[in-house]
C-alpha cells in the first residue's frame, strides 16, 4: 500500500520571514497611524476653541458684553473660590442643564493645587453645594492631543484659557489697581471683573485674541506643565526676562497642576497672558503684598502640537500661531486697544 503524501506546510525559516516581513509592516503602518491620530487630535483642540470663541459672541448678544475673566469672590471662603468665564459661557457650548444646576449664590468647589509648595488648599462648601458639577467633565474643555494623567477624584479639568491682555498681574482691575506697578492698566478683553464690549476690541476683532489652549499637569513636577515660583519683586521688576532666564528642571513649581479644574477663575486653571511667547515656562510671584493685583505672573499657552498653539480671536476665528513668533506680534495680538497688528500668523 503506498504511503500517504506529507501534507504541503511552512518551514521554519518561511514562518519567520512571514513574521519578520509583518512586523516591517507594522512598524511603516505605526507612524502614519498615530500623524492620522494627531491630525483627528488637532482638528478637534482647533474646535474646542473656536467653540470657546463663538461662545463669547453669544453670550455677548444676550448681555451686551462678554463675561469677566474671572468672578468675584465670596465672602467666607478663599479668594480663589470664585467662578471663571469658562462657568458662565456653559449655555453656549451646549450644556445649559450643567449651567442651570450650579448655585452661583455659593463659591465653586476647588480642588487642592499645592504639590512642592502649600499653594491654593482645596475649598468644599459646607451642605457641599456645586460640589458634583464643579467634577463634571466638558468634553469641550478637553484637548484630546494633551495625555496628561487620569483625573483621579477631579474628572472637571480644562485646556483652554481666556486672555487677559499683556499685563502682567493677576487680579489687576480698574477698581483694584496694583501698589507695585501704579501705572499697569487692565489691557485685554477678559481680566478680573472685566466688562469688556465688542466695540471695546479697537485694534479689531480679527486681531484680538481670546482664548487659546493650556497643558494641563501631572499632579508631579514635569518642567513644561508646572508653574515656577519665582519671587514676587524681582518678577514684578522684569516678568519676561526673569522667567525667560530660570531653569524650569531645577526651579521650584508652585504648582503641577495646571489646568486641573474649569471653575476656578485663576490663572492656575483658566486664564493666560501675553507677557512671553507660546510654550515658554510659567511663573508666578510668592511673597507679594497686599491683594492678587501685587502677583506678577507670566502664564503663556502651550500644546502638545508640533511648533505652537491654536488660538481663538474675538472674530470667532482661529489660527495656529507658532513658538517663533516675534514678541511684539505676540504682545500686539493680546490687547484691545494698543494701536498695534500682529504679523506672521498662519
Amino acid at each position: 500500500m503506498p504511503r500517504p503524501r506529507p501534507k504541503p506546510g511552512f518551514t521554519l525559516i518561511e514562518l519567520l520571514v512571514v513574521i519578520a516581513i509583518i512586523a516591517i509592516l507594522i512598524g511603516l503602518l505605526l507612524p502614519a497611524v498615530q500623524k492620522v491620530r494627531e491630525a483627528a487630535a488637532r482638528t478637534q483642540c482647533l474646535n474646542n476653541v473656536k467653540q470657546m470663541a463663538l461662545a463669547l459672541h453669544g453670550y455677548h448678544d444676550a448681555n451686551k458684553t462678554f463675561p469677566a475673566g474671572k468672578g468675584s469672590s465670596y465672602s467666607g471662603c478663599p479668594v480663589y473660590a470664585r467662578w471663571s468665564i469658562h462657568s458662565q459661557l456653559l449655555p453656549y457650548i451646549e450644556q445649559d442643564p450643567l449651567y442651570r444646576a450650579i448655585d452661583f449664590g455659593r463659591a465653586p468647589e476647588t480642588p487642592g493645587m499645592g504639590g512642592v509648595v502649600p499653594f491654593m488648599p482645596a475649598w468644599e462648601n459646607p451642605g457641599r453645594v456645586n460640589a458634583a458639577a464643579c467634577r463634571t467633565r466638558v468634553p469641550t474643555f478637553i484637548c484630546p492631543s494633551d495625555a496628561a494623567q487620569a483625573p483621579g477624584d477631579w474628572p472637571g479639568q480644562n485646556n483652554y484659557l481666556a486672555s487677559q491682555g499683556v499685563q502682567f498681574l493677576c487680579d489687576l482691575t480698574e477698581s483694584q489697581p496694583s501698589t507695585i506697578a501704579p501705572d499697569a492698566r487692565p489691557d485685554g478683553p477678559l481680566y478680573y471683573l472685566s466688562k469688556v464690549k465688542m466695540t471695546d476690541l479697537r485694534d479689531g476683532t480679527s486681531n484680538t485674541a481670546v482664548f487659546s489652549e493650556k497643558l494641563r499637569g501631572q499632579g508631579f513636577p514635569e518642567p513644561r506643565r508646572d508653574m515656577k515660583a519665582v519671587p514676587n519683586a524681582t518678577l514684578a521688576a522684569d516678568p519676561y526676562g526673569v522667567c525667560k532666564g530660570i531653569d524650569p528642571v531645577t526651579a521650584t513649581p508652585l504648582t503641577s497642576k495646571q489646568g486641573y479644574s474649569w471653575v476656578m477663575g485663576e490663572m492656575c486653571c483658566t486664564t493666560y497672558n501675553h507677557v512671553a511667547t507660546p510654550n515658554q515656562t510659567s511663573c508666578a510671584g510668592i511673597g507679594f503684598p497686599g491683594n492678587m493685583s501685587n502677583m506678577a505672573m507670566v502664564i503663556p499657552p502651550s500644546s502638545s502640537h508640533t511648533g505652537g498653539v491654536n488660538v481663538g480671536f474675538g472674530d470667532g476665528s482661529v489660527r495656529f500661531v507658532r513658538d517663533s513668533i516675534d514678541l511684539a506680534s505676540w504682545r500686539a495680538m493680546g490687547t484691545v486697544s494698543g494701536g498695534e497688528v500682529p504679523t506672521g500668523l498662519d
